[in-house]
């Protein structure tokens, strides 16, 4: 389910451009710039002086062979540090055993950007991931390594709870038989568990997206061991739509809006007409915007929300799994008049139009005088190079089509705070003696931040590789 990139700064990859000539200083002034909120900074700077040499430790431990994405950049190009390209990495193409292979969940459309000069694996016996599914390879070459190292991987388990003798974790409970020995939480997040959801994240109604299996039992756990919880009201945001019917383990697949938003000739406006973003930064920044718009307070505004784009747009781009040439579905509203369109949107048609009407001026010459967009690095990146510009075009080609736009949630970013090593911690700052956590099951040191394409999985790599490492060898 997952794209596959990963964030590591100061890699040592990048090519011969002097713009992604990076270091540690500049990655964390650059995460330091970014973040807000609940942030830890000594754990920002243990991950970007760490993300090298664990890139480097995967390469020589798995099958996995990096590839720098020369012209992925960081998402707040704007701010001190930040980079056009190389501290986003993904796996090269992998040949694994159809058996390895096997045992690793299909992907579900969703296709990684097309990388320039990707050489597939030596031709030998085997199964090739590539491509669309860059996150089925890292998956899968991680799952080599261990299967090669002699590992038992157990699917189906769940742990539920907690072995604690004198303070010190000793164990954990798995399908009613306790398995001893210290305790690395990487269970992922809350966000399909609507009652963790309603406690921590509050606010408007959010879709969960992510493997269903995100329900919480790691942040469960930790109430037995007074572990001190940090960022647990932030979540990995992602503006989201739902094709009736699509459905992955049971539940409702929703698909990542992540380009579209960018294109030029579309809009995302509120339930009540009103632009309230630049439409084209990052998913994070949007996602959160959706979170705030209007008072912040009930009823919500901005999520749901609606992206709004003309029959130009239409025919050039593609919308979810939608191909412009296709007939249109019966999940896109249609109107030849954005009167029309509102009616059917369910708010004031006057609202609407004004905002299409005040966009379309500003689009005609290059601007946004609202919201800038355009004139971020990111912006520019994630449009369309090939348009006289970027991501902005005037709305003006009847039929027009609106799309309901949910606020979705990746991953959420709470859970119990952790020292350098990635034990956890207790309300009184200190280890918890045979417990540690990595991934969204600990709490994210970013704060608010989506800092870059793999901003997740990044620190997932590094914080596991050290907390095994610390459970490996602590006393």
């Amino acid at each position: 389910m997952s794209g596959g990139v990963v964030w590591m700064p100061a890699n040592g990859r990048a090519g011969p451009s002097t713009a992604n000539d990076d270091n540690t200083d500049e990655a964390l002034a650059y995460l330091v710039a970014a973040a807000g909120g609940d942030v830890d900074i000594e754990l920002i700077g243990a991950f970007v002086g760490d993300a090298r040499r664990v890139a480097d430790q995967i390469e020589q431990r798995t099958p996995i062979q990096w590839e720098a994405l020369e012209h992925w950049p960081d998402y707040r190009g704007e701010l001190p540090g930040a980079k056009t390209g190389g501290r986003s990495l993904w796996p090269r193409s992998l040949r694994l055993q159809p058996e390895v292979e096997a045992r690793v969940q299909a992907a579900f459309d969703q296709p990684s950007p097309t990388q320039p000069g990707t050489a597939p694996a030596p031709a030998n016996d085997g199964v090739v991931l590539r491509g669309h599914v860059r996150g089925r390879a890292l998956v899968g070459g991680l799952l080599a390594a261990l299967l090669d190292a002699g590992v038992e991987i157990r699917t189906g388990a769940r742990a539920t709870r907690l072995e604690v003798e004198d303070s010190e974790v000793v164990g954990v409970n798995v399908d009613g038989h306790v398995e001893r020995g210290r305790v690395i939480l990487a269970s992922g997040g809350f966000q399909h568990d609507p009652g963790l959801v309603d406690e921590y994240l509050r606010g408007p109604p959010l879709v969960p997206m992510g493997t269903a299996g995100c329900i919480g039992d790691g942040l469960r756990m930790t109430g037995t061991v007074d572990a001190v919880l940090g960022n647990t009201s932030e979540g990995w945001w992602m503006p989201a739509i739902h094709v009736p019917g699509e459905e992955v383990e049971g539940v409702a697949h929703y698909r990542p809006l992540h380009g579209e938003r960018a294109q030029p000739g579309a809009i995302m406006v509120d339930r009540t007409g009103r632009r309230f973003v630049d439409e084209a930064q990052n998913y994070g920044d949007v996602g959160r915007a959706m979170r705030s718009a209007g008072s912040g307070a009930p009823p919500y505004q901005g999520a749901p929300c609606w992206l709004v784009f003309d029959a130009a747009y239409r025919g050039r781009y593609p919308v979810g799994p939608l191909e412009p040439g296709a007939p249109d579905p019966p999940w896109l509203l249609r109107a030849e008049r954005l009167s029309e369109l509102a009616q059917l949107m369910g708010m004031p048609w006057g609202t609407l139009e004004t905002s299409v009407t005040r966009f379309n001026a500003g689009a005609a010459v290059g601007t946004d005088p609202d919201f800038g967009r355009g004139t971020f690095p990111y912006d520019r990146w994630i449009g369309d190079p090939s348009a006289p510009h970027p991501t902005l075009a005037p709305l003006c080609e009847a039929p027009f089509y609106a799309l309901e736009v949910h606020l979705g949630c990746m991953g959420t970013k709470g859970g119990p705070r952790t020292d350098t090593r990635g034990r956890v911690l207790s309300s009184r700052r200190v280890p918890v003696v045979g417990l540690y956590a990595a991934g969204n099951a600990a709490a994210s040191p970013f704060g608010t931040a989506t800092a870059a394409g793999g901003a997740t999985l990044g620190p997932a790599l590094v914080f596991g590789f050290r907390a095994g490492e610390a459970a490996a060898g602590d006393p």
